[in-house]
């Protein structure tokens, strides 16, 4: 396994170590997974026992060698094409996840989305580099892209969580990345409550690609927190496609898959 060393553990300030060890004592952090006061305060926000968990999560062959849906589950043979890739081929040329939507891996997702825990982001995306390293090479993307957020729900929540990924993950794998290149320029519904012929025509059309120039004849890698139906990581490849991008590749923190445990 690759290994994707963080910066949670750099030596810390003498007053740094004494307000944590107040902050311990009179307000103890609790796992975000099964809610135990945790010994000290950790950047990841999780016991061990929880980040055990997490990595037990992870996606393994075999899957849909285009959108990565995985099979291990239900118990089918080798990796084969999807029937959803079949009849409704994606515009992307592959996409991959790191672990199933589920248990301490959702927990973790929703504090980092809506409870504003961006320290988070030191545990997840390097676990978005294992997934990356599972199928390709450092050659294979000129560029990573995050899926963008509508400007009102960036100010609404502060940040978006895909580019706080994708600029971490550009770190940790030497490739350059592009905040400001695909835009969303409808404010769409929330995908969570939508049925899936819901979700892609929410989508449809809500991505531009604001910067030819900056994908023309290269591979993209499109970066997303969490990939379910689809519908949204194949309205923005399209855009992407459609500005000049030679291929593109879809990288998720997470693959919500109908039949797994949330």
């Amino acid at each position: 396994m690759v290994y994707f060393p963080t910066t949670r553990d750099a030596p810390r300030s003498g007053f740094r170590r004494a307000v944590d060890a107040l902050a311990n004592l009179f307000f103890p952090d609790e796992c975000l997974g099964c809610r135990l006061p945790l010994a000290r305060l950790q950047d990841r926000g999780l016991c061990d026992g929880c980040w055990q968990k997490i990595l037990a999560l992870r996606i393994r062959p075999p899957w849909c060698p285009s959108c990565g849906l995985p099979y291990q589950q239900w118990g089918e043979g080798g990796s084969h094409l999807c029937s959803e890739c079949i009849l409704r081929p994606p515009p992307y040329s592959g996409a991959r996840s790191f672990g199933f939507y589920s248990l301490e891996l959702r927990r973790s997702v929703h504090a980092f989305k809506f409870s504003g825990r961006r320290n988070l982001v030191g545990l997840l995306a390097p676990q978005l580099g294992v997934a990356f390293y599972d199928t390709w090479t450092r050659s294979d993307a000129d560029v990573i892209i995050p899926i963008p957020l509508h400007p009102s729900r960036t100010r609404a929540r502060g940040f978006n969580q895909s580019a706080l990924l994708a600029e971490h993950l550009s770190g940790l794998l030497g490739i350059p990345w592009s905040p400001n290149v695909l835009l969303r320029v409808r404010d769409t519904l929330p995908q969570v409550n939508l049925t899936d012929r819901e979700r892609f025509k929410n989508v449809r059309r809500a991505f531009v690609c604001a910067k030819p120039e900056a994908v023309a004849g290269k591979q993209v890698l499109l970066v997303d927190d969490v990939m379910t139906t689809g519908a949204t990581v194949r309205s923005a490849a399209g855009a992407l496609l459609k500005g000049g991008a030679h291929r593109v590749w879809v990288l998720t923190l997470a693959r919500a898959v109908p039949g797994v445990m949330t």
